[in-house]
């Protein structure tokens, strides 16, 4: 069943169906929000807000064709990582960043400690704004009109960050690259 079926069911036959898309999207979510906070027990409190909060506004959205649940979660997800940093300083940590994922643990994807920091200090070298574009496109797997809606850029512009992320990654940092293909 699809995400505009699923939310269709939610908002007329019964809030279950609610359940079908919290399974589809919290891994994504949560890897999503742990990267822009680079701290798990944040990740985990702003992700299950997301949900929460999609789970009240689900009436509120608006099923018609074009219409897209992945992009208004993402843009929920967004907001709520904002509101936390308007509200609190968070600290970078890198054995919270080594255990991201709730079901992979990224020092066994990649043992050499010193190449994740290395990936993990790239990371945090982009741009918020560039970092989160790349990271839709390639943690998330989003397609360009989904990050144009989340991050309200054009669809060129958009793509234009994706290539230029991706060749500054190829130029100098090749074990990112190697590293975002082992996700």
């Amino acid at each position: 069943m699809d995400d505009l079926k699923l939310v269709k069911n939610c908002q007329d036959i019964d809030m279950k169906y609610f359940g079908k898309l919290y399974d589809k999207y919290i891994d994504s979510i949560y890897k999503f929000i742990y990267l822009k906070t680079s701290n798990k027990e944040v990740a985990e409190d702003i992700t299950s807000d997301v949900f929460y909060k999609a789970l009240n506004s689900i009436e509120k959205f608006d099923v018609k064709e074009g219409s897209s649940f992945k992009a208004w979660i993402y843009t929920i997800a967004g907001n709520k990582v904002k509101d936390h940093y308007k509200t609190n300083k968070v600290d970078v940590s890198m054995e919270e960043y080594m255990d991201v994922g709730k079901n992979e643990d990224i020092g066994t994807q990649i043992d050499d400690k010193e190449k994740v920091q290395e990936v993990f200090d790239f990371l945090q070298t982009l741009k918020d704004e560039h970092k989160e574009v790349i990271v839709l496109r390639i943690w998330n797997d989003l397609n360009y009109n989904e990050i144009s809606e989340i991050t309200g850029k054009s669809v060129d512009n958009c793509k234009k960050i994706v290539s230029r992320g991706l060749k500054t990654i190829s130029a100098n940092f090749v074990l990112v690259l190697i590293f975002i293909i082992l996700l």
